[in-house]
Parts: C-alpha cells; sequence; structure tokens
C-alpha cells in the first residue's frame, strides 16, 4: 500500500508542475522596453493652434456665405479639438489658450442653440395666440413643447445665451395656470350665481351656489396645488360664508330670544327674561357647535347670554340686598345706629349666599362683601368714631357740603378705623398718626366713608388754603409746633391755639397728605403745612413739596374732608 501511495502522490506532483508550465507558455510574452521618439511639445503645440485658427477661419468663410450649414460646425468642431489638443500638448500657464477654447465652445453653444431658441420664441407668441383666442388646450400643448426645447437648451448648450431657467418656469407657470383656469372660472361663475342669489334675497339658490363654489374650489386645489389659482383665503371666506348662511336661521332666533329679554327686563318681568336669555343661551352653543365657521360664532356670546340670565333670575335676590343695603346707609349717615349690627350681619350672609348661587352675575360685586364684613366687625366702635368725627368737623369758606377735620387725623382716630398704628411717636394717643403712605391713608378714608355713610377724602390745595386764612398777624409760635418749639418731635393735636378760622395744626407738628390731582409730576404727590422740625419762617409761606407716597416718613400725615352732598355715601371712589 505505501507503494501504491508513493507513486499516487508522485502522479498528482507532477500534473501540477505540468499546469504552471502551460500557463507559463499561455501568459504575455517578455515585454520590451520601448522608447519613444522624442517630441518637441511646443513645435507641435504651434502647428495644433494654428490648425485650430486655420479651421475657426473655414467656420467664418462658410457662416458668411452659407449661413450656418453642417459643414461650417463641422469646422467649429474641428477647430475646438485642435485647441484642446494644443492646450494638452502645450502645458502652458498662459489663460489665453483656455480663455479662447472657452470662447469657441460658447460660439458652437450657441450656433447650435440658435434653431432651437427660435424655435421656443415662435411656440410661445402661438401659445400666447392661442391662450387670448380661449383655445386652452391648444395653448398648453404649445407651452409644453416650448417648454422641452428650453429644457433641452439648458441641459445640452449651458454655455449657450438662451440658456434661461426663468423661462423654462414660466413656462411650466403658465401650463399649470392654463389646465387649472377652468376650473377656476367654473367657481367664479358659480360664486357670481351665488351673490346674484343673495341680492334677490334668495337663500336656497345661494346656499346651492355656494356649495358648488367651495366643491369646484376644491376639487381646483386637490387637482393643481402650486396653480396660481390656488387661494386658501377665498375657499376660507367662502366657507365662512356658506356656514353664516345655513345657521341664519339660529342667529334669528337669538336675535328674537334677546329682544325677548330686553321687553321683559323693561317691565320689570326678571323671570320672563332670564328664560328668553336661557334660550339665546340654546341656541348660541348650538350654532357654535353645528357651525363652526359661520359669522355668527361666539363662544364670548354664549358666555355673556349665560351671565344675563342668571343676572336676571337673581335680580329680585339682588335688589332686595340693594334694598336693604340702602336702608343700612340712611342710617349710617343720619346717625341712627340701632340695629346696625344686626342689620349688616344679615346682609352680610344673604351677600355672601347670592355669590355662591350666583358666581357670574355682575349685579353685587365683591365691595359689597368686603363693607358688610368690615361694618359688621367694627359695629361696636361706630358710635364712638363718629362722635370723634362729627364733633371735630369745621366749617370751609365757599364749600356748602364739604366740612374739614379740624385737627389732623389722630393716632386713636386712625388705630380704631385701620386697627393698627404705623406711626413711630407712640406715646401718646392724641398725637398725630405718622409714618402713612398715601394707600394707607386711601384705605382709611374709603373705611370711613364705610362707617358714617359719607365720602371722605383728602383736602386740596385750595380747600386747605382756604383753612389756612391769612397769616398777616398770626402768631407762628402760638398755631404750630416748630423747629423752635418742639423739641424735634411731634405733639398732642390741638395743644396749640386754632387759627383764626378754628383749624389747628394747620402749619407744623406733621406735614398733610394733599389730594393728588391729573397735574402731579409721576410718582410724587404734594404735603403741605410742614412739620414740627420746619422753620417758623418756612411756616409762614404755607410750604408746600413733592413727595413720594410710597415713603413713610415720622413728619407726614394727613386730615380728611368729609362730603355731605346728597349723593355722598359708599367711599368706594
Amino acid at each position: 500500500m505505501s507503494v501504491i501511495k508513493f507513486i499516487s502522490f508522485t502522479l498528482l506532483a507532477l500534473l501540477v508542475l505540468g499546469a504552471f508550465y502551460l500557463m507559463a507558455l499561455m501568459g504575455p510574452g517578455r515585454v520590451e522596453e520601448v522608447v519613444e521618439n522624442y517630441v518637441d511639445p511646443t513645435i507641435e503645440g504651434e502647428q495644433l493652434l494654428k490648425e485650430s485658427e486655420k479651421y475657426e477661419k473655414e467656420f467664418e468663410r462658410l457662416a458668411a456665405v452659407n449661413a450656418l450649414s453642417d459643414e461650417a460646425i463641422d469646422y467649429l468642431n474641428k477647430a475646438i479639438i485642435c485647441q484642446e489638443r494644443y492646450i494638452d500638448k502645450a502645458k502652458t500657464m498662459n489663460r489665453a489658450p483656455a480663455e479662447r477654447l472657452m470662447m469657441l465652445r460658447t460660439r458652437l453653444h450657441n450656433v447650435e442653440s440658435a434653431p432651437l431658441a427660435e424655435s421656443v420664441a415662435s411656440l410661445e407668441k402661438k401659445a400666447a395666440a392661442a391662450e387670448e383666442a380661449g383655445q386652452y388646450d391648444t395653448a398648453i400643448d404649445l407651452y409644453r413643447h416650448a417648454y422641452d426645447l428650453q429644457s433641452k437648451i439648458n441641459t445640452d448648450y449651458p454655455l449657450s445665451k438662451y440658456k434661461d431657467i426663468s423661462r423654462r418656469v414660466s413656462f411650466d407657470r403658465q401650463i399649470k395656470m392654463l389646465e387649472s383656469r377652468p376650473l377656476y372660472l367654473k367657481s367664479v361663475d358659480f360664486e357670481n350665481k351665488a351673490r346674484q342669489a343673495l341680492e334677490k334675497n334668495d337663500l336656497i339658490g345661494a346656499k346651492n351656489m355656494f356649495e358648488k363654489t367651495i366643491e369646484t374650489i376644491s376639487q381646483l386645489h386637490a387637482n393643481h396645488p402650486s396653480s396660481v389659482y390656488t387661494d386658501f383665503a377665498r375657499l376660507m371666506r367662502l366657507e365662512s360664508e356658506l356656514s353664516s348662511l345655513q345657521s341664519g336661521g339660529l342667529a334669528e332666533k337669538i336675535a328674537e330670544s334677546l329682544e325677548k329679554a330686553k321687553n321683559a327686563e323693561s317691565k320689570g318681568d326678571y323671570l320672563a327674561a332670564s328664560e328668553a336669555y336661557s334660550d339665546a343661551v340654546e341656541n348660541q352653543k348650538n350654532l357654535n357647535k353645528l357651525y363652526p365657521k359661520s359669522r355668527h360664532v361666539s363662544e364670548e356670546n354664549a358666555r355673556e347670554f349665560e351671565r344675563k340670565k342668571i343676572e336676571a333670575y337673581s335680580w329680585k335676590f339682588a335688589k332686595e340686598i340693594k334694598d336693604q343695603d340702602a336702608a343700612l346707609l340712611k342710617s349710617l349717615r343720619s346717625g341712627n345706629l340701632e340695629g346696625v349690627s344686626e342689620t349688616s350681619s344679615n346682609l352680610l350672609r344673604k351677600a355672601e349666599h347670592f355669590m355662591q348661587n350666583f358666581p357670574q352675575s355682575r349685579i353685587l360685586d365683591d365691595e359689597i362683601l368686603m363693607r358688610m364684613r368690615y361694618i359688621n366687625f367694627m359695629s361696636g366702635n361706630i358710635a364712638k368714631i363718629r362722635s370723634l368725627i362729627f364733633s371735630n368737623l369745621g366749617e370751609i369758606e365757599g364749600e356748602r357740603n364739604l366740612k374739614m377735620l379740624r385737627t389732623e387725623v389722630t393716632q386713636e382716630l386712625y388705630s380704631l378705623v385701620m386697627q393698627e398704628n404705623p406711626s413711630r411717636f407712640v406715646d401718646d394717643k392724641k398725637r398725630p398718626v405718622d409714618s402713612v403712605t398715601l394707600e394707607d391713608v386711601n384705605r382709611f378714608c374709603n373705611r370711613l366713608s364705610w362707617l358714617i355713610g359719607r365720602d371722605v377724602q383728602l383736602p386740596d390745595k385750595k380747600i386747605y388754603r382756604k383753612a389756612v386764612g391769612s397769616l398777616r398777624y398770626a402768631d407762628i409760635g402760638e398755631i404750630s409746633w416748630n423747629n423752635m418749639n418742639s423739641g424735634g418731635t411731634t405733639h398732642p393735636a390741638a395743644s396749640k391755639k386754632p387759627n383764626d378760622r378754628g383749624f389747628y395744626d394747620l402749619l407744623g407738628n406733621v406735614a398733610e397728605y394733599l389730594r393728588p390731582d391729573s397735574s402731579a409730576d409721576f410718582g410724587f404727590v404734594e404735603i403741605i403745612g410742614g412739620g414740627a422740625q420746619t422753620s417758623s419762617d418756612s411756616l409762614l409761606d404755607v410750604p408746600v413739596s413733592k413727595f413720594d407716597p410710597k415713603q413713610r416718613n415720622r413728619m407726614v400725615g394727613f386730615r380728611i374732608v368729609v362730603d355731605f352732598s346728597e349723593g355722598s355715601g359708599r367711599g368706594d371712589k
């Protein structure tokens, strides 16, 4: 067996060696090195350039005699080929050969594309004439042919002067416009018929025509989305008009309900008014849901009708509260305080109940709740507060309905009304309140108005000067606390002599806020009369200065004016 294996391996080796030998015989022969004869590139290049120039002259000669024949174009092609070989052989850095090659290629592109450009111009002219004649299909075919030829020029002859991307786009736009024009004209016709139907008050016919108009425009948009006639604003407007027509019946019912409610209110039949407003609410909500594109759609109207429905229904409850409130005001104004606590407590419960049950009603506002709560809380102090006020009011010359507090507002009065005291000099409650901001003062006046049933406010400059009167023979030291006699601190109100008008401390002790007016500098108010640290000489001039209304100053306080006119009473100015 070992002999047989040896013979087998030997034969296999001989076969492999024979195969390699055959492959070697079949392969390429020995490559002999071929040495190309050297050619001077400059001389050969010059000859190519001369050939190119010669072909160009032949082209120009034939072009001048026989226009642009195939033979002439062939010469121009040869000129280009020679110029290309010249540039390749010469290997020069000079730009002139390349520029000449570009000129020749451009000339060739212009020559070859000129007939196509003429065809494009002719087709465009014929297409425009067909369009003007209303032959839209013919115009479309002509524009398409022109589009194809212009595309060929732009692609095959990029150096040609006839290349024009915008012209190709223009043809495409014109084709799309003409393709969509029949649908557009159809939509215009339907819309005109809808308008005519509206003029004749033919609402059914108008609705029908508007529906056809919208259907046609939708078809135009779907089939020709990039057409010049694509107009979504027009579609939305027409949809709104159709929806408005369709909702016209409900809109009329709403108007009728509102008129009915108005008539019922004028007769004092608020229950009927509430029912009419309820109908208006229901119809408005249905309209909003069924015809969302209608111009009659209004969520705000639905909310407003709902509010008026509630107000009408709640009117008798609100009137009862208002009547009792008017009676309470009358008692406060007259000083008849018997039962004020019970009345205000009863009113408070009714007002809170009303607000809980009719939160959307505007017949009563939050102010009445605040006022009732405050009066109810302060009922035990009203008599004392009235005593401090009305026993201390002085007449103002020429002001029949206004009276001013003879003294500055004391810490005692301020603390009673406000249940707090911001003053720095707190050892004597008879001292004027100090360190108050204008906001503090306004809140005091408003609350005091609630308690006495009269409007309370700051004096203006005119009223204040009337109260000061003449200072010609006045002894400043006797009627004021100033830098010469105050020791730099405030003193109890009315601890100096009154002036000849019966008012105390109009000069000195604390400077006093004046009522702001429209002429005041932005961010500032005026204070008048000076304080305990003001010089006596300055007080004779009744000094007025600007003051930051948010500042707390221990030399600044105020006094009040009470309005006794017939319309006075709430304080919610």
